[in-house]
């Protein structure tokens, strides 16, 4: 028998207090409930905590320019002749992505990827000379992990954001979500998902954030919940009518995720790999939520190398390689290619030069990937940093390139993928005024 004890103890474990949490924060969260038609647009975030190393990411090929990214990190260089070659125009530099992301570089070159080089927080742009000349340029706590990853999935260089830019993005678009708020988390909380008024309901994925619900266990939730909704104690009743929502939520979610017809694409089975399964199933189900709008969230590996970087790097990217494959395929067999966004964040990049340990430390500009979406692929967005300690890109002497996109821009682009407007566009990116430039162009 499943008694209140045990369903919050199982709660616990399965999730659905992470569900009921942002619920907790915002009593009034936005909710449309109206099915609406249209085109489908999706964005995924895959967030890569720990800091990517964008240097062994994205490598440059020409002879000189790998002759001097081989002398800046020794110990770690990947070997040029190993690399993917990206197709580039005549008279562009050639470059090639790590030999764990064949998959990647296949898709760059179909057109179907890009790449947003050295991309990091800043809230103006920024030269070297303008940095020194008033240090307030930086970011708050620069090269900090919570800090970084904050300013990154809220698309600020502010010391404290409170809200993230999926999260401001689906204020704006739950009359466009169906049944169900906008955003989706496949995996831990995160500042992306949290809105002015929307939060995101948890996405039970089997990635170990989360265990499934048992199936049949929906109506002794429901029937329990429903019991101390009629509590005399308000906070007990309140806690109960949120817990109803929530439950419900799940629910559809669960419809969803196992409505359209079955996905053949097999997904490696990894906790990312599961993780953008489940993202795959709900998109595959929207028919049930009536969204013409979703935003999703997760994350995968952990890349925080100061020691013997090159193994661990190399099989996180393998994992991160075959599992975006699989979604892309995933994408393709429900004719959603071009509906579908993925983009990538991290924390920072790591130092140029490599520590005595074999391992980088905390840089800033970093490279990004860029899936699907019908956008411009096969090429790169933005400017490469000039590889030398010390020189104009290198914020100190080890390396630490000043980005020269911001995170603004380039999520400000993803923002006019989705069909935000200018001042829909102002609203959830208040920094893109201090860019004359504006976001990125991706279509």
């Amino acid at each position: 028998m499943i008694t209140r004890r045990n369903f919050l103890n199982f709660g616990a474990r399965a999730g659905l207090a992470s569900a009921t949490a942002p619920l907790w924060l915002n009593v009034t969260a936005s909710r449309a409930f109206a099915q609406v038609s249209g085109s489908y647009k999706a964005i995924v975030l895959v967030t890569l905590p720990g800091g990517n190393d964008g240097n062994n990411t994205v490598i440059p090929l020409d002879s000189d320019l790998y002759a001097q990214y081989r002398s800046l990190r020794p110990s770690i260089a990947i070997d040029g002749s190993q690399c993917h070659v990206l197709n580039s125009s005549t008279g562009a530099p050639t470059l090639g992505l790590h030999p764990s992301l064949a998959n990647v570089a296949a898709l760059y070159n179909q057109g179907t990827a890009a790449i947003v080089a050295n991309v990091g927080p800043l809230q103006a742009p920024a030269t070297k000379q303008q940095i020194q000349a008033n240090p307030d340029l930086v970011p708050a706590s620069l090269l900090s992990h919570p800090m970084g990853i904050a300013q990154w999935e809220s698309a600020s260089a502010s010391g404290s954001p409170s809200t993230g830019w999926g999260g401001r993005m689906a204020d704006l678009l739950t009359a466009q979500s169906g049944t169900l708020p906008p955003l989706l988390d496949a995996g831990p909380a995160s500042i992306f998902t949290v809105g002015r008024t929307v939060q995101a309901v948890a996405l039970q994925a089997n990635t170990g954030t989360f265990v499934a619900l048992p199936a049949g266990l929906d109506d002794a939730v429901l029937a329990i919940a429903k019991i101390d909704a009629g509590s005399a104690n308000q906070i007990v009743a309140q806690a109960a009518q949120l817990r109803v929502a929530a439950t419900k939520e799940q629910v559809i979610l669960a419809q969803a995720q196992s409505s359209g017809a079955t996905l053949r694409t097999p997904f490696p089975p990894s906790r990312f790999g599961n993780a953008l399964k489940a993202i795959a199933q709900v998109i595959n189900g929207r028919s049930v939520t009536g969204a013409s709008r979703q935003i999703f969230y997760c994350n995968q590996g952990s890349y925080d190398f100061h020691n013997a970087q090159l193994d661990p790097h190399r099989d996180n990217l393998v994992e991160l390689d075959q599992a975006l494959a699989a979604f892309m395929q995933a994408m393709a067999e429900m004719g959603l290619s071009n509906e579908v966004l993925l983009c990538t964040h991290s924390d920072f990049s790591r130092t140029m030069q490599a520590n005595a340990t074999g391992g980088t430390d905390h840089a800033w500009g970093n490279h990004q990937i860029l899936l699907g979406g019908g956008i411009r692929g096969g090429r790169i967005y933005g400017t490469m940093p000039t590889l030398e300690l010390g020189g104009p890109s290198d914020y100190t002497s080890q390396g630490i390139w000043i980005p020269t996109t911001s995170v603004t821009q380039m999520t400000a682009g993803i923002g006019s993928w989705m069909g935000l407007n200018s001042t829909q566009l102002s609203s959830v990116f208040p920094d893109l005024a201090n860019f004359p430039g504006g976001g990125l162009t991706l279509t």
